[in-house]
């Protein structure tokens, strides 16, 4: 997302490009992140180049495994959306069709400035800390990144925080009280409890900002491995080592660092890189830029997006969520025709599970009616075996709101807690002109 957090707020036309919804064939599905340019690359002033694995990739003190759809509604019928009153702050309410308790925890006020919204930073940046005792959502009209409280959702502060773009600010996967941002040249280390800032480290190398480009996802799962760009060239930087362990020049957004921090994605051609940036496969999608976000299945790390159309070799697997293996270059449509739902609407995808790896929570627009199967859902998958249960609707209307400003705001962008037994999406509550925060709490989740 590009986007100004100053006082004044400003959004981009490289960012709405980048999160788009025309899709070739569809007419809404995800379209492209823009590459940006500049300078030329070089060896790095961060440190001597170096290779191999992130210094303990996979280390987020996974959970022990849970059946998250348990409980829940896992057919492929029909239910139709039915009237639902919009909650008070705080209020819990049941969604009819799906038996899902969803709790409001922000009431923007409608003269909110800019815009009346209090939602998730984006679908494929975690939201809460490590431990869930923290959250953090982003305030349009106020232009902040505001801290709740992860459990009660009591609204603590602002954050002093000044990230490249409103969604690149990575909570420690590991650490409650840690998370990471790059501000101009600097990568800072934000200590939350005391509100304190610590540069990891300079590019000094950058003659301008560097940022995670129009397409972030997220850091490698041990937070130690991030891909950036500055000027006309793409960089992976690893923290323990404080070493640039690769920078090239290249037309498009930086690679974005998978969770094993083995292997990194370039959204705009669908290359699959080593740490040294060299491409080692090229994933057969017609739109890698699309709506997608990583995650890892059995030790692999995945893409897992929306796919809209026959890649450009032949590759068929469409459906509003299909898990790419980014080791072995294998793909499988998890929700889709192959599997027995309709073809893709509009969604948003997001892997930031990392404690339950492999399962994805997918948001979908749809039919504003509810009337059909994947219209206002929200889902969860687990792309090991292909489950798939139904999370309740989310009731927003994306970018078909009629009474905002700026109608991408409208968008769910629902994306889980680390335990992936809550959800937490942004919801206009029935094409209304304001946004408010709504979470699932799912049977597995124990306050």
């Amino acid at each position: 997302m590009r986007i100004g957090v100053a006082a004044t707020l400003l959004v981009s036309s490289s960012f709405l490009a980048a999160c788009s919804d025309g899709g070739s064939s569809a007419g809404d599905g995800g379209t492209g992140g823009t590459a940006e340019s500049g300078g030329a690359a070089g060896t790095g002033a961060a440190g001597a180049t170096g290779t191999g694995g992130s210094a303990s990739a996979g280390g987020t003190g996974l959970g022990e495994p849970i059946d998250l759809c348990a409980g829940l509604v896992q057919d492929k019928e029909a239910h139709p959306m039915t009237e639902l009153a919009k909650p008070a702050l705080g209020e819990v309410v049941t969604d009819a069709e799906f038996g899902t308790s969803i709790r409001r925890i922000t009431a923007v006020a409608p003269d909110g400035g800019n815009a009346p919204v209090i939602k998730p930073m984006y679908s494929t940046i975690s939201a809460w800390n490590a431990d869930e005792s923290r959250l953090i959502l982003f305030s349009v009209a106020a232009g902040e990144h505001q801290l709740y409280d992860g459990k009660t959702y009591r609204l603590i502060k602002a954050l002093d925080i000044s990230p490249a773009d409103i969604e690149q600010v990575y909570w420690h996967t590991s650490d409650p009280d840690v998370l990471f941002y790059v501000d101009g040249k600097d990568l800072i280390r934000y200590h939350v409890g005391a509100g304190t800032k610590e540069v990891v480290t300079t590019f000094d190398f950058c003659s301008g900002g560097a940022s995670a480009g129009s397409d972030p996802l997220f850091m490698s799962w041990d937070s130690n491995r991030i891909g950036l760009r500055c000027d006309e060239q793409v960089f992976i930087y690893d923290i323990a080592q404080n070493t640039v362990l690769a920078r090239k020049e290249l037309d498009e957004n930086p690679a974005q660092v998978a969770p094993s921090g083995t292997l990194a994605f370039l959204s705009d051609s669908g290359g699959v890189t080593d740490p040294r940036l060299n491409v080692v496969r090229t994933l057969d999608l017609l739109e890698p830029y699309g709506h997608a976000s990583l995650s890892m299945v059995n030790g692999h790390d995945t893409w897992n997006g929306a796919v809209y159309d026959p890649g450009p070799g032949g590759n068929a697997d469409i459906g509003l969520l299909v898990t790419w293996d980014l080791a072995e270059g294998t793909s499988k449509v998890i929700i889709g025709p192959e599997t027995g739902w309709p073809y893709p609407p509009t969604g948003h995808i997001s892997g930031m599970a990392y404690k339950q790896p492999g399962w994805v929570f997918v948001s979908s627009i749809g039919d504003a009616s509810g009337a059909g199967v994947l219209d206002m859902e929200n889902l969860i998958a687990d792309t090991s075996t292909g489950k798939v249960c139904r999370i309740g609707r989310h009731r927003s209307w994306g970018k078909g709101n009629t009474n905002l400003g700026e109608p991408y705001w409208a968008e769910p962008h629902t994306v889980p807690s680390p335990s992936g037994t809550r959800a937490v999406f942004g919801s206009d509550w029935g094409n209304g002109d304001t946004v408010d925060t709504y979470v699932i709490e799912l049977p597995s989740y124990k306050p």
